[in-house]
């Protein structure tokens, strides 16, 4: 999976769909060259409201072959310089993992 994962992330990236960018853990100077997919203003409903109100978020899809994501790590975009906190993880596989981050 992880293999199809990072063809499908290359494209991704040839196509401008994904970007490279800089992963940042924790407490660390050192910056890890990754592949991530931006996605903003995705509506988030809470699902246990017996009347569900939307809240926008930001969130970015990361492949665990790259990186192990860590809350509280920043992702920063390379083309554009914007940094992007790791607030909590929404979901993930074996794969890729999808966090909900926050501008820095």
């Amino acid at each position: 999976m992880q293999a199809f994962d990072a063809a499908a992330f290359g494209t991704f990236r040839a196509a401008g769909v994904a970007d490279a960018a800089y992963y940042k853990g924790p407490g660390s100077t050192d910056e890890v060259p990754c592949t991530v997919l931006l996605d903003e203003a995705v509506e988030q409903f809470t699902p246990d409201d017996v009347a569900p109100v939307a809240t926008d978020i930001i969130r970015v899809t990361l492949q665990l072959a790259e990186i192990t994501p860590r809350s509280g790590a920043v992702v920063r975009i390379d083309g554009t310089g914007r940094q992007l906190k790791l607030v909590q993880k929404i979901r993930g596989d074996e794969s890729t993992a999808v966090w909900e981050v926050a501008n820095v």
